[in-house]
Parts: C-alpha cells; sequence; structure tokens
C-alpha cells in the first residue's frame, strides 16, 4: 500500500547522477560500470524467482545428496581420516544448501543430527551438544532483553531523548544522523530486524514532517536499514555472525572473546561506520533544504519501563567487569575470579540471569515480561541455525578435516600483509549480497581461523574483518531483512539501494581492514 510511484529528478546540474529509467538506478556517466551494474541486478531478481521454484529446490537437493554421497562412496586422501573425509561430504551438502538457498536455512541446520551418526562420524550425543552452546543462551538472553525493550516503549523514549536538540531538527540532513545514531544503539542490544521494523514508521514520519527535496523517504529507510545492520556489529549479541566468531575463536583457536573486548572492536568500527553511511545516503539523496521537524514529545513512563533500564545497565556493567579490566597500569579485578566463580559463569550466564529476573519484576498488574508473549517473538529458528552451524564446526575440528581443508587458503599467505586482510573484507562483503551472513561465517570462519595457523598469522587478523564485514552488505534488498524492510515499506527503488549501498560497501571494506590491522590486535592482547 505503500506510494512507489517515480520521484521527480533533481537537477543534473547540482546532482551528477542520471536515472536510468527500466532499472530505477542512479548512475554514474560511466556505461559500462552502469551496464554492469543492471545487469548485476537483474542477475539477482532472477536468481531470487528460480529458488522460488519446486523444480530448482528439487533439483539442489539431488545434487547435494549425489555430492555428499560420492565423497562419502569414494576413498579419503591421504592424511585425512575416514571420518574427516565424510564429514566433508556432509559439509559440501550443507554449504550447497545453505549459499543455494535450496531449503529454509534452519532446516539445513537438522542435517548434522541425522547426517553424522548415521555415516558413524560422532555420536548423537556429540552431535547435539552445540545446539545448546552458551553462546546460543547469550544470544537467547540478548534476544529477551530487547524484547522487554519492546514490551515498555524503550525505543520510543531513546528516539525522543536524541532529536530533542533544536542542532538535529533544523536540517533533514541532522535529523537523519540522529535517526541513524539511534537506530544504532538499539541494535546493539535489540535485533537488527525488529530494530528497522519498530523505527520505520518513525522514520517515514519525519522524512515526511522535514519537507526536505529530493528522495528524503527513501533516504531515511536507508539510513535506518543501514544503521541498524552497523549497529549490530558493536556487541556480541547485536548480530549472529559476531557470535559465530566467538564460538570458532573459543574451540578452534582457544581464546575465549569477552563481551567487553569485542564492544572494544565492534564499538569503534560502528561509531565511524554510521557517519560514513550517513554522509553517503544524504550525498546521493537529500539535497540541501527542507524544515525543520518538530520535537518530539517525551513519552511518559510506563509500567516497567524503569526496571528495564536498571537490569540492562546492570547486565551491562556485569558483562564488562566479569573478567579483569587493564587499564594501563591500572587493573580493575573482575567480580567473577573475586567471587569464586571464575570457570564457571560467563556472558551467557549474565544475559540469562538479567532475563530471568525480567520475568520476576512487576510491571503494573503483570510482569515486565510474559513469556507467552516473549516465546511468540522470539527467533527459534535463528537459535538452530547458529546450533548447526556449531556442531558442523566442532566435528570438522575433531574430525582433522579443518587442518586438511586449510591449503584453501594458501593463496592469502602470498599476498601482502593488509592487501590479504583487505581481500578477505571485499570477499566476504560480496558474497553476503546474495548469502545468508550467519551460514556464510559458519563457513569460512573455521577456513580462515585454520589457514591461519598454517601460515604463521594470528587468527584474529583474518577472522575479525571477515565477521565484521560479514554484516556490512548494503547493496541488495535480499543482503539483509533491513534492507528488504527498507526496499518493502520504504519505497526504496533497488536502484537507491545499489548505488548506495555499492559506495558504502567499498568504504567499510576499508574501515573493516583498518580497524583489524590496528585497533583488533590491541583490544585482544589486553
Amino acid at each position: 500500500g505503500q506510494d512507489r510511484s517515480t520521484p521527480e529528478l533533481p537537477d543534473t546540474a547540482q546532482h551528477p547522477w542520471r536515472r536510468c529509467a527500466d532499472q530505477g538506478l542512479w548512475i554514474s556517466r560511466q556505461p559500462r560500470a552502469a551496464a554492469t551494474l543492471i545487469w548485476l541486478l537483474g542477475a539477482v531478481t532472477r536468481l531470487e524467482a528460480l529458488q522460488q521454484r519446486p523444480a530448482y529446490r528439487a533439483g539442489g537437493v539431488c545434487l547435494g545428496v549425489a555430492l555428499c554421497g560420492l565423497v562419502v562412496a569414494s576413498p579419503p586422501p591421504e592424511g585425512l581420516s575416514v571420518e574427516g573425509w565424510r564429514t566433508l561430504g556432509v559439509a559440501l551438502l550443507m554449504a550447497l544448501w545453505w549459499l543455494g538457498a535450496v531449503l529454509p536455512l534452519t532446516v539445513t541446520a537438522l542435517v548434522p543430527l541425522v547426517a553424522f551418526p548415521l555415516l558413524r562420524i560422532a555420536p548423537i550425543r556429540e552431535v547435539a551438544l552445540p545446539y545448546a552452546h552458551p553462546l546460543i543462551f547469550l544470544m537467547l538472553g540478548g534476544f529477551l532483553l530487547g524484547r522487554a525493550m519492546e514490551e515498555v516503549g524503550l525505543h520510543e523514549r531513546l528516539v525522543a531523548g536524541l532529536l530533542r536538540p533544536e542542532a538535529l531538527r533544523r536540517d533533514p540532513r541532522r535529523t537523519l544522523l540522529g535517526l541513524m545514531i539511534a537506530a544504532a544503539v538499539l541494535s546493539g542490544l535489540v535485533s537488527n530486524t525488529a530494530t528497522t521494523v519498530m523505527m520505520l514508521p518513525l522514520a517515514l514520519l519525519l522524512a515526511e514532517r522535514s519537507g526536505a527535496p529530493g528522495r528524503s523517504r527513501s533516504a531515511f529507510a536507508l539510513g535506518l536499514a543501514y544503521a541498524s545492520s552497523i549497529g549490530g556489529v558493536s556487541t556480541l549479541i547485536g548480530t549472529f555472525p559476531n557470535a559465530v566468531f566467538a564460538q570458532v575463536s573459543a574451540e578452534q583457536v582457544g581464546r575465549e572473546i569477552s563481551f567487553a573486548q569485542w564492544i572494544g572492536i565492534g564499538g569503534p568500527f560502528a561509531l565511524l561506520a554510521v557517519p560514513t553511511a550517513w554522509w553517503v545516503v544524504t550525498r546521493l539523496l537529500v539535497p540541501a533544504g527542507g524544515g525543520s521537524v518538530p520535537a518530539p514529545p517525551i513519552p511518559r513512563w510506563r509500567p516497567g519501563e524503569r526496571a528495564v533500564i536498571a537490569v540492562i545497565a546492570a547486565a551491562m556493567l556485569a558483562w564488562f567487569t566479569r573478567r579483569p579490566l587493564t587499564l594501563g597500569v591500572l587493573t580493575v579485578p573482575g567480580w567473577s575470579p573475586a567471587l569464586g566463580l571464575d570457570g564457571l559463569v560467563d556472558d551467557a550466564w549474565v544475559a540469562m540471569a538479567a532475563a530471568l529476573i525480567l520475568f520476576l519484576l512487576p510491571a503494573g498488574e503483570s510482569f515486565v515480561l510474559d513469556f507467552r508473549a516473549a516465546e511468540r517473538a522470539l527467533p527459534w529458528s535463528v537459535l538452530f541455525l547458529l546450533g548447526g552451524g556449531f556442531s558442523l564446526a566442532s566435528t570438522i575440528r575433531d574430525s582433522g578435516l579443518t587442518s586438511w581443508l586449510a591449503g584453501a587458503t594458501q593463496h592469502l599467505d602470498a599476498l601482502p600483509h593488509g592487501l590479504d586482510v583487505a581481500l578477505i573484507c571485499l570477499s566476504v562483503t560480496f558474497l553476503t549480497e546474495i548469502t545468508s551472513n550467519t551460514a556464510t561465517t559458519q563457513i569460512l570462519l573455521p577456513l580462515l581461523a585454520a589457514g591461519a595457523e598454517r601460515a604463521g598469522t594470528d587468527p584474529m587478523v583474518w577472522m575479525v574483518p571477515a565477521t565484521i564485514s560479514a554484516s556490512c552488505a548494503f547493496m541488495m534488498p535480499v543482503a539483509t531483512p533491513p534492507n528488504a524492510i527498507a526496499a518493502q515499506g520504504g519505497s526504496v527503488s533497488p536502484g537507491d539501494m545499489a548505488t548506495a549501498g555499492l559506495l558504502l560497501n567499498l568504504a567499510l571494506v576499508a574501515l573493516a581492514t583498518l580497524v583489524a590491522l590496528s585497533l583488533a590486535p590491541w583490544v585482544l592482547s589486553s
């Protein structure tokens, strides 16, 4: 029911782009580049349509099973165990089904529970254990905290507070910056999808009231989607690739990544990436001008709202102070070793303790969190997806397949230091434009970790940029749920998204490379 009429073109003297009417694309005056981008957009659109056909799914299922059967039936190569060789067959099947979207991602994630015991690779008890990995409960606790924020309307208070200063309401561009900052902060605790859904009506209302020229409606929707994705990078519970990174780091590399350590990496990245996204979106879609936006009213305090703020603040403090924290010459002792709980509790324990408290705190005539309402809102399918990836990664490691596959990254060894990181960022960014970022990281991170160790490189140097880049796909509506929501609900044309997304992809590849080479080693060594 949204108005999808073509907006008026800006003055070409002020805006060095022209409209390609049949594709709805702003393109530069480079015919070859324009034609290539149009072809890519058309190819992705055709691929989406093809994936919905029953014949595609049937063919993909048969191809995956045949590929797995071919590997299992053939003898293993020298240096690899039978279990490792059979694990490779299952991994190829899952990679094909995941990356080709042959079946729903969660259905593919259940394959290890059936295939590994059947092929005598591992017993069901070992295969099922990763589906209850502590990181699954960290994400579950994060979802429940986010659900509590939604229930009490805390996101409305945050946005109203950020947009109170007149300086942010005087110009539509500044108003968009305030909106994007609010979205990025929220998506560190609430899922990117939920943040976009909650804030899109407000974003479109602000665009309408600003009276900005150009395509301000598209700009506000697109800026919101981009900020939601970027903000998720800032915390371990913000987006699923971060949890995959923490699992691979702990299980394969032997280095536990705390909530505070990841914020030390993802926080500065998001702090720089949000203004970068704002600059790209406003320069392309919102020419200078427009009116002032009225100050949003501060909502009344709802029952339970103060309690949610207190619990979230306590959880954040507990995450930051759980382990000893070194600040220059000063070392702050952590509470878990001080209480004799070191090794018994972790960040997942903090998340679940906070969530349990929210179920017990009163809010008016009920409680802050109601399990029936929370149960319907929780993304159970994605938690199974994480569990399936963890199970696959664990079996790949235990069977010795990881070391054998590390040779696939040997070409990265020969590249100059820095160029290898940039190539990883570039590859992951554009791969996740058409594939699930969670599935992509579950496949790539174990290989990158093993390849880095084989090359004598710190695995974090390759894993951190790959993890960040997995959440930085901004060109296609299918790349992320926030992109799809902006395209459908915010009247964002594929052309606008492709143009802004391409520029932002390249900018954040450079930023992720810089963070991985400079900031990450310092944070992870402390």
